[in-house]
C-alpha cells in the first residue's frame, strides 16, 4: 500500500534549500514534478559529483575525467562515465566542466575510433569500445553544438582541434565502420564483439538514433531503432516491462557476460534497469508507441507491487532478487552491499517510466519518495546513514553509478532531460507542473512550550513517523559517538533525556 504520509524528514529538507539552481532551462512541454525543489537538488548533487568524482584526481592519471571512488579498481575511470559526465554537464548547463572532461577522455581514451573503455590510477588501460558511452558522447555533443549555434554557449574547440559536431559525426561512422553496429542494426555491446550473439538491452537508445539520422545520411539510424524494438519485443520479461541484463537478440539466455555477470544475466539488475529510462525518453519526446508500451508493462508490475515504494532489481518472474545475494568488490572487496536495492538509482529509473506514461498520481508518488532518499540540503543522492538497516547509505554506496543514475531519473522528473534540438528550433511554453508535499511543504505546528503544559513529559510528542519531537537545546548538548560502524548523535532535549540520530538528521531513537 502507498504511503500517504511523508516524513517530518522531507518537510525539513524541503525548506531548506533556497539557492537559485543553475540546470538548463529551455522552456519545453515534458511533463514535471515538484521541479522547483528538484532542480536546486540536481545543481547540489553534480557540484558534489565534481567534487568527489573529478577533483580529487586532477594531479594524477586521468586528470578531468569522472572517477569511480569505490569500484574494484578504487579510483578508475571508465567510457560510460565519460558519456555520463557529458551529458550532465549538459544539461546542468556547465560547459566549462563538459569541455573539461571531453578533454581528457580525447587525451587519454580516445583510440582513432573510439574511446578506450578503462583507465585505471595505474595507467593501465582496457582497451575495447563500451557502445552505451560512444551514443551518449555523440549525443552530447550534437546537443552542445545546437547550444552553442543558439548562443547559449561559447564556440569552442579542443586543444587538437576538435569540434563538437565534426567529432560526433566522426564517431557515428565509426560506430558502423569498427561493427558497433551489425548489418542487421542491432547495438552490439562492443566493437565487433556481440551483436547478432549476444546483446545488453540496457545500452539501446532509440531516441538518440533518431537524432543521429538527421545528421547521418550515410548509414541507416532508424533501422537500428526499428532492430532495438524488436529485440526489447523479444525480452523473456517484456509482459512486466523488464529486460535481463544480457541476452540473445532472440530473447534467449546468453549466459554471464562482461562487467556485470550476476545471476547469470537473467536478472532485470544493473545493466538492464536503464532500459527504462532510455526507452522513457523516446516515449517522450517522440510519442513512440513501442516505447509506451513497453513501459505499461512496467508501470502495470511496479503498481500492482507497491508502486514507487517498491522500486528495486527483479528476476524476470517480478520476484526480487535472493535476499541472501551480496556482491564484495566495491572498493577493492573491503564493502559488501546487498543486490536488492531500493535506493536512488532503483526509484529515479522506475520513475522515468512513471512521467513517461504513467498516471498524475504515479509521477508524484516517485517524487515523494525520492524526497525520502534525499538528505537535508546534501550535495549527493542517497542517505549517509541507513536507520532501517538494509545498508543502503553513503557507506555502501559506490557514489557513482546511484548518483549519476539518480540524477537522470531525476532529471526526466523536472523536465530539464529536454530534446533540446527541438525545443531551440521550435519555442514552447513550460507546460505546468504536478507538484507535492516536497515542494509545497505542509505549515508545521509550532512545537509545544513545556513550560504551557507542565503536565506533559518533555519530548513524548510525536513527529508524522511515530519519533519523539524534541526541542531545540544548545549544541553544548549534543555529542557524538561511533556504534557498529554508524556515527550517531545524541541531542539532549531535557534533564533527563537523550535522542539519538543519524548523519541523515532522522531521530533513531530515545535513551534515557
Amino acid at each position: 500500500m502507498k504511503s500517504k504520509i511523508l516524513t517530518a524528514a522531507i518537510f525539513a529538507i524541503c525548506g531548506a534549500i533556497s539557492t537559485p539552481f543553475a540546470v538548463m532551462d529551455i522552456p519545453n512541454t515534458q511533463p514535471k514534478v515538484d521541479a522547483s525543489f528538484w532542480n536546486q537538488v540536481l545543481d547540489k548533487t553534480w557540484s558534489g559529483l565534481k567534487k568527489r568524482n573529478i577533483e580529487p584526481y586532477e594531479n594524477g592519471v586521468g586528470a578531468g575525467l569522472i572517477h569511480r571512488p569505490k569500484s574494484e579498481y578504487p579510483g578508475d575511470a571508465v567510457s560510460e562515465a565519460v558519456g555520463y559526465g557529458m551529458l550532465v554537464a549538459l544539461y546542468a548547463n556547465d560547459q566549462e566542466t563538459f569541455n573539461k572532461i571531453w578533454e581528457a577522455a580525447n587525451k587519454n581514451m580516445w583510440n582513432g575510433s573510439y574511446y578506450d573503455w578503462q583507465l585505471k590510477l595505474s595507467g593501465s588501460k582496457s582497451e575495447g569500445a563500451a557502445t552505451d558511452a560512444e551514443e551518449d558522447i555523440i549525443m552530447s555533443l550534437v546537443f552542445a553544438d545546437k547550444l552553442v549555434q543558439a548562443g547559449k554557449w561559447q564556440d569552442f574547440t579542443t586543444s587538437d582541434g576538435r569540434k563538437y559536431l565534426d567529432h560526433a559525426k566522426k564517431m557515428m561512422g565509426k560506430m558502423w565502420e569498427t561493427s558497433q553496429i551489425t548489418s542487421q542494426g542491432t547495438l552490439a555491446p562492443g566493437a565487433g564483439w556481440g551483436g547478432e550473439n549476444f546483446v545488453n538491452v540496457g545500452y539501446f537508445s532509440p531516441a538518440w538514433y533518431k537524432i543521429f539520422a538527421k545528421y547521418d545520411s550515410n548509414h541507416d539510424w532508424n533501422k537500428v531503432v526499428d532492430r532495438s524494438y524488436e529485440i526489447i519485443g523479444n525480452s523473456p520479461g517484456y509482459a512486466l516491462g523488464m529486460v535481463p541484463d544480457w541476452m540473445k537478440p532472440d530473447g534467449s539466455p546468453s549466459g554471464s557476460l562482461g562487467y556485470n555477470a550476476y545471476f547469470n544475466a537473467k536478472a532485470f539488475f544493473k545493466d538492464a534497469i536503464r532500459i527504462l529510462w532510455r526507452v522513457a525518453i523516446d516515449a517522450i519526446w517522440f510519442d513512440e508507441p513501442r516505447a509506451k508500451s513497453f513501459l505499461q508493462n512496467s508501470m502495470k508490475f511496479i503498481n500492482s507491487i507497491g508502486g514507487a515504494e517498491a522500486a528495486n532489481f527483479f528476476q524476470m518472474d517480478g520476484q526480487l532478487l535472493p535476499a541472501e545475494d551480496v556482491w564484495e568488490d566495491m572498493l577493492a572487496g573491503t564493502i559488501t552491499r546487498h543486490r536488492r536495492e531500493h535506493s536512488p538509482l532503483t526509484i529515479g529509473m522506475w520513475a522515468t517510466a512513471a512521467m513517461a506514461v504513467g498516471t498524475d498520481d504515479d509521477k508524484k508518488a516517485f517524487s515523494m519518495e525520492m524526497a525520502k532518499f534525499y538528505d537535508k540540503d546534501a550535495d549527493y543522492f542517497g542517505l549517509a546513514v541507513d536507520p532501517s538497516g538494509a545498508e543502503e547509505d553513503t557507506l555502501h554506496n559506490e557514489m557513482y553509478f546511484e548518483q549519476f543514475l539518480g540524477w537522470f531519473g531525476t532529471s526526466l522528473m523536472t523536465g530539464v532531460f529536454s530534446n533540446i534540438i527541438d525545443d531551440i528550433d521550435n519555442p514552447k511554453q513550460n507546460a505546468p507542473g504536478l507538484t507535492t508535499e516536497v515542494s509545497t511543504p505542509k505549515e508545521e505546528t509550532p512545537e509545544e512550550n513545556p513550560n504551557d503544559n507542565p503536565d506533559k513529559e518533555p519530548g513524548k510528542e510525536q513527529d508524522a513517523i511515530g519519533n519523539s519531537m524534541a526541542t531545540p537545546v544548545a549544541e553544548s548538548s549534543i555529542r557524538v559517538q561511533r556504534k557498529n560502524g554508524q556515527i550517531q548523535i545524541f541531542r539532549k532535549d531535557s534533564e533527563n533525556h537523550w535522542t539519538v540520530y543519524g548523519l541523515n538528521g532522522k531521530r533513531l531513537f530515545k535513551v534515557q
